[in-house]
């Protein structure tokens, strides 16, 4: 079969592909990845926390605002399985209603940015008012870990057994956050809602510090009624000079808890590995041998490229042995990182490595690089041409992505700012999106429609624009979108320190109600324009490369409208 047929079967293919729903495919790996830095490793001194979160069919992003409740309020705790596969599974579930598995003291709940996938819309990450962040990535666990009767995880579909959504809506600082969820996982018992065989790993920033937690199940036998803890944690700070990342393996190694500054955990972290028989006490302990499993190429991969990306002096090497490829729990970058920076990185598919399958021979017939050339796509193209394509930091399995930027010299109005796109990075262009936001376009904060195609929401949009890209020619629209999404977000970052000198100076004369709404109105400009740019992105890509008629075509790519400052003077006069 010659090259020549190759390509026309593909594109063959591709259209096919394209014109279905456009959901990603039910084998893709299903991953996230995140990348943690510390405020002396920055541009700006702020935290920063980079993540995507892999597998979900399209992201959600809304705010949750904030609750106060009566003393001694005990709130019903909500849990429901079996976890629907099916949109049809879900809908039965709803019908059915959620099961009571116990109560919750609470007295108050901050205002927060939730961000959500999948068809149940579970909380996977986001950013509250005192610019709590937490992001998510489930991570191999030992055998024999795993609970059934566990009723609290990472992102349950109800928030109040969820740890994510407890710990953004209850806490005013990372340390905070951590021993709100540790609480929990003790008292509850711990089940990952959506793998129940699985660990979680919870990255947990707030404008000082970045630290990751890991927690594991408490053994089979365990209930409720048990003189046992429900689980068992720990979490590690990354230096404030260093660099750190997290891709679905344990990462946490020795542990020191004499160390409070660095090491949290929780108080049968010995005792339950002796207990379980996975440690004797007179051996080394380290906690992700003792816990966590070896993981896999997917795996050591990415974190090798993280840390070769900010440090490429340390020289750090892949085997293609687990074991062997463990690498720094953190590093010190070679220069300060830039949300930019962290931008680019979540984007980054192994190009100029060894593992770049761009540069795959069969991507180059004559000595050209077809237009197919690609990173990641249909299985079909390399099943066809038998190539096994690398599980990059970049995926087109993308629901969100999100870069969260934390300052600590700045009222947290101002100093917060989430940078969000809405699937893919690598097709989809970071909005800025500040902690001071009340509401959002409902074009953004709505569940997307699973039953059908609705274009009036920005999900559908930026999913057909990454579908278009994974499933026709590769380069040729990738390399159009990038001509929307480049000039977009140098905009956006460029005029944020104008906006942000404005900002202070209504927080200065008007206070910091005003100041919120100021920066909340820019929000909401930016999140429209982009909007309405993946609209027509969606419609020109389709003239383009999907028709393949372009007298018809839209004359040119749309721009992402230039981001206008709110007048502070009528803002402060409010």
């Amino acid at each position: 079969m010659t090259w020549i047929y190759h390509a026309m079967w593909i594109k063959h293919v591709a259209f096919l592909l394209a014109c279905g729903v456009l959901l990603a495919m039910a084998s893709r790996v299903r991953a996230c990845t995140t990348v943690m830095v510390g405020r002396q490793a920055t541009t700006d001194g702020s935290v920063s926390m980079a993540s995507s979160c892999d597998g979900d069919v399209m992201g959600l992003i809304y705010v949750m605002p904030s609750q106060e409740y009566p003393a001694g309020t005990q709130l019903p705790m909500y849990w429901n399985l079996p976890r629907p596969k099916t949109y049809r599974e879900y809908q039965a579930n709803v019908r059915k209603g959620y099961d009571l598995v116990g109560y919750l003291p609470i007295d108050k709940t901050y205002r927060s940015i939730l961000l959500a996938g999948n068809v149940e819309s579970m909380t996977t990450g986001g950013m509250n008012e005192f610019g709590v962040t937490i992001a998510i990535e489930f991570i191999a666990m030992r055998s024999g870990l795993a609970c059934p009767r566990g009723v609290v995880g990472p992102n349950s579909n109800h928030w109040t057994t969820s740890l994510i959504a407890n710990g953004l809506m209850r806490a005013k600082t990372a340390r905070e956050a951590i021993r709100i969820i540790g609480a929990m996982v003790e008292q509850y018992g711990f089940q990952y809602y959506r793998a129940p065989h699985a660990g979680v790993a919870l990255p947990i920033a707030d404008e000082r510090e970045i630290w990751l937690m890991e927690i594991f199940g408490p053994g089979a036998d365990w209930t409720a009624s048990s003189d046992r803890l429900g689980g068992v944690w720990c979490a590690q700070r990354v230096p404030d000079d260093e660099v750190g990342c997290s891709a679905n393996r344990s990462r946490i190694g020795k542990v020191d808890l004499a160390n409070s500054d660095r090491f949290m955990a929780s108080s049968n972290i010995f005792s339950l590995a002796e207990s379980l028989g996975i440690w004797e006490k007179d051996k080394p302990f380290v906690w992700s041998d003792v816990y966590g499993a070896l993981g896999s190429r997917d795996n050591y991969l990415r974190e090798w490229r993280v840390l070769s990306l900010v440090a490429p002096s340390l020289g750090l090497t892949v085997t293609g042995d687990p074991a062997a490829d463990r690498y720094p729990f953190s590093v010190k970058p070679e220069r300060p990182v830039s949300v930019a920076a962290l931008m680019n990185l979540m984007r980054d598919g192994y190009e100029g490595t060894q593992f770049d399958l761009t540069e795959h021979p069969l991507f180059k017939p004559g000595g050209k690089k077809s237009p197919l050339a690609r990173p990641w796509g249909p299985e079909e193209l390399f099943e066809l041409l038998g190539i096994q394509p690398e599980r990059a930091i970049g995926t087109p399995t993308s629901g969100y992505v999100f870069v969260a930027q934390l300052r600590d010299g700045l009222p947290h109005e101002i100093g917060d700012c989430l940078w969000f796109a809405c699937g893919p990075a690598y097709a989809s262009c970071f909005v800025p999106i500040y902690g001071a936001v009340t509401d959002l376009p409902d074009a953004w904060d709505h569940p997307a429609d699973f039953t059908r195609v609705d274009r009036t929401q920005v999900q559908w949009n930026f999913r057909l624009v990454h579908s278009l890209a994974d499933n026709l020619r590769y380069h040729d629209v990738v390399r159009d979108i990038q001509r929307v999404i480049q000039p977009a977000e140098e905009r956006f970052l460029g005029v944020q320190p104008q906006l942000e000198k404005a900002a202070s100076d209504v927080f200065a004369s008007a206070g910091a109600q005003a100041a919120g709404a100021f920066v909340a109105e820019y929000t909401q400009r930016c999140m429209k324009q982009v909007g309405y740019a993946y609209h027509e992105l969606a419609d020109y890509l389709m003239f383009q490369f999907l028709l393949g008629d372009a007298d018809i075509a839209p004359p040119s790519l749309p721009v992402v409208g230039t981001p206008v400052v709110p007048d502070k003077r009528a803002l402060a006069s409010q």
